[in-house]
């Protein structure tokens, strides 16, 4: 899924701390090709001499490149293995705030917008959601209205 500038600056207090340093070695976009190939799992960091190491930095290479990798593993030797979080919180609201984009875009597009029941059933099918849950997060995602009659 991704992700723009904006959208980070917004969520990222939704990150775990401790992949905070992996984010500022490989950039946001390499993260999360880490979040979404590894989310859950952890990586055994070495110098890359024995077999083990050499396929799990080949591993992570096939994924981020060679140069993000070789960065991650002189970063992290002390560590000796790199997490990488779920970030399931995360993703979510950006799903989520993907729905809502399409949502606008689909009943907004011109000369045919689509009426919102069309837009809701669509998202529903392209998303593997139920109808219900994309008007929960259509309902949810709205600013609030300020209260014109508050003191």
């Amino acid at each position: 899924m991704p992700i723009n500038a904006q959208d980070f600056a917004d969520l990222r207090h939704l990150l775990p701390d401790s992949f905070a340093s992996v984010l500022a070695i490989v950039g946001l976009e390499n993260a999360f090709k880490l979040v979404a190939k590894f989310g859950g799992t952890s990586f055994k960091i070495g110098q890359n001499r024995r077999s083990e190491g050499r396929v799990l930095h080949f591993c992570l290479a096939e994924v981020i490149g060679e140069k993000a990798t070789s960065a991650v593993e002189q970063a992290l030797l002390g560590q000796r293995e790199l997490y990488v979080p779920k970030c399931d919180t995360l993703l979510r609201e950006l799903r989520n705030r993907q729905i809502r984009r399409d949502f606008d875009a689909l009943t907004c597009q011109q000369p045919y917008p689509m009426t919102g029941w069309q837009a809701a059933n669509n998202l529903a099918r392209e998303y593997d959601l139920c109808a219900r849950q994309i008007w929960n997060i259509l309902n949810t995602g709205q600013p609030e209205t300020p209260d014109l009659f508050a003191v």
